[in-house]
């Protein structure tokens, strides 16, 4: 199962797409230190155990700490038991820019279910969209700059 958070910047896109009309092409680049940018923030949150709003995940169930703890992770952490979800990924295209995790349960702790409240890893934060923004301000001063 893979679950796709699509957000768009649209204050960024429009630039972009002009951007990208104007130089003939590929945007792998800056779309890269995006991918770089979020696959840092979505490891951070494991770390900071907050949503990209930067609200505490829900603490872990009576049931699942009794677990953790016969399995000896409890001080892991609420969505660290072997540590296979913090195994972010990015990826980055001409117009694309990507975070995420090869655990098909991911999921379940993004979204939550109708016994467990979801704990999201991604999405973006506003520090996310002024990283972003930065990032690709940078890029442009650098071609402008070697021009």
């Amino acid at each position: 199962m893979q679950l796709i958070i699509d957000t768009t910047l649209p204050e960024i896109a429009a630039h972009l797409h002009t951007l990208r009309t104007r130089l003939g092409g590929d945007l792998t680049e800056p779309m890269s230190a995006v991918a770089a940018l979020l696959e840092n923030s979505s490891r951070k949150r494991f770390e900071t155990q907050t949503d990209p709003d930067g609200q505490a995940w829900a603490p872990l169930a009576e049931a699942t700490q009794k677990i953790k703890g016969k399995k000896g992770s409890l001080g892991r952490g609420i969505l660290t038991d072997e540590g296979l979800m913090r195994r972010i990924t990015s990826h980055a295209t001409a117009d694309m820019a990507m975070a995420g995790t090869g655990q098909p349960y991911a999921v379940y702790h993004q979204l939550g279910t109708k016994k467990m409240p979801a704990r999201p890893i991604f999405g973006l934060s506003a520090e996310d969209k002024d990283d972003i923004r930065d990032a690709l301000t940078d890029w442009l001063d650098t071609i402008w700059s070697d021009t």
